[in-house]
């Protein structure tokens, strides 16, 4: 039997529990929080100019612990993969796109390399691209949508297609329960976002914290494309509600100016401070997060990222606590490495 994690472990991973990679949101403080739990904390992708200080400073709250960088393909630059290999960064996730060149850079730089996926197809071009490990994201998932199924409906087909690679579960992966369930379909590890969110350490506003505990629902919308025109989970504000038809989809006309502005993006700093002038009688919105250090009245215009089953989650909670409930469903080392133990004795 095949150890699938083994090469996780030797980067130093104890429990296959990903925080998934959320710009302005999974700062170093949530990264290294995750990490130093065990689990695999990511930070989101910022600007090339804050980049290699958030790097190093992830690193030093670590304490020798390993973190994942999250390099979301649209908005990469030369200089995020120079520094992730410079300060010697022990995971990196692709995610929306391909990019077999980098892959093979990072991988002879050492670095453990995901690609998060939201199909069969896709997941076959990065199983030929050689990447370490998938991430399968289906539709219910928040944030930026790339999956078209449900993760139900392709989790198992991936697993089968990855072979010895393993496969990690993006979705509703809320409780150890949850995990357990994505463990059966074969998973070897699950990634979240929307339970990383309302945590104590995550970099997202109060407001946002205090909707995401209290919301019923969520929005798949093309609203907040502004220099990236692709679907987003949200919960609804006044931005949605005044602009989204009943399927979460703006006019036409604001669809087409998305995606003439999406040829800027490579040319426009991700900083938060950018993005204040968003308000929602205005329907020019970016998809930054309501980060911490936002005005208040940002929340009505700006992305609430949040999985379908939102209405699961009714507290905020510690990073380290929901490493451990979702490390919960996958039990102690997997018996195989138990076995190479017990012989080494």
């Amino acid at each position: 039997m095949t150890d699938k994690l083994a090469a996780l472990r030797r980067v130093g991973v104890r429990y296959p529990v990903m925080q998934a990679g959320m710009p302005g949101i999974a700062g170093p403080k949530l990264a290294a929080a995750v990490s130093r739990a065990g689990g695999i904390g990511t930070l989101g992708i910022m600007d090339a100019s804050e980049w290699g200080v958030a790097l190093a400073l992830t690193r030093r709250l670590c304490e020798s612990q390993p973190f994942n960088a999250n390099l979301l393909l649209p908005f990469t630059r030369p200089r995020h993969v120079d520094l992730i290999i410079s300060h010697q960064v022990a995971m990196v996730t692709l995610f929306w796109g391909r990019d077999p060149a980098l892959i093979r850079r990072l991988k002879q730089a050492g670095i453990y390399t995901f690609q998060q996926v939201g199909s069969v197809e896709e997941a076959r071009m990065a199983l030929q691209d050689d990447v370490d490990a998938l991430i399968v994201q289906g539709r219910e998932a928040g944030g930026h949508v790339r999956g078209t199924s449900l993760l139900k409906s392709i989790l198992a087909p991936i697993v089968d297609q990855a072979g010895p690679v393993p496969v990690f579960a993006a979705g509703g992966m809320y409780t150890a329960e949850d995990a357990l369930t994505a463990r059966h379909q074969g998973a070897a590890g699950v990634s979240t976002g929307t339970r990383f969110v309302a945590t104590h350490e995550s970099q997202a506003h109060d407001l946002y914290k205090k909707a995401l505990v209290r919301a019923e629902h969520t929005v798949l919308t093309n609203l907040f494309g502004m220099n990236w025109a692709a679907p987003h989970r949200v919960l609804d504000n006044e931005a949605t509600r005044r602009w989204c038809d009943s399927q979460g989809q703006a006019p036409a006309w604001i669809s087409l100016l998305y995606k003439l502005t999406g040829l800027t993006r490579r040319f426009t700093p991700m900083k938060a401070a950018l993005v204040q002038w968003q308000r929602p009688y205005l329907p020019l919105f970016s998809a930054a997060a309501m980060e911490a250090s936002m005005p208040p009245h940002m929340r009505d215009s700006t992305a609430l990222y949040a999985g379908d089953e939102v209405a699961r989650i009714r507290s905020v909670m510690w990073a380290a606590d929901v490493v451990a409930d979702l490390a919960s469903a996958f039990g102690p080392m997997s018996a195989t490495q138990q076995g190479l133990q017990d012989r080494a004795a």
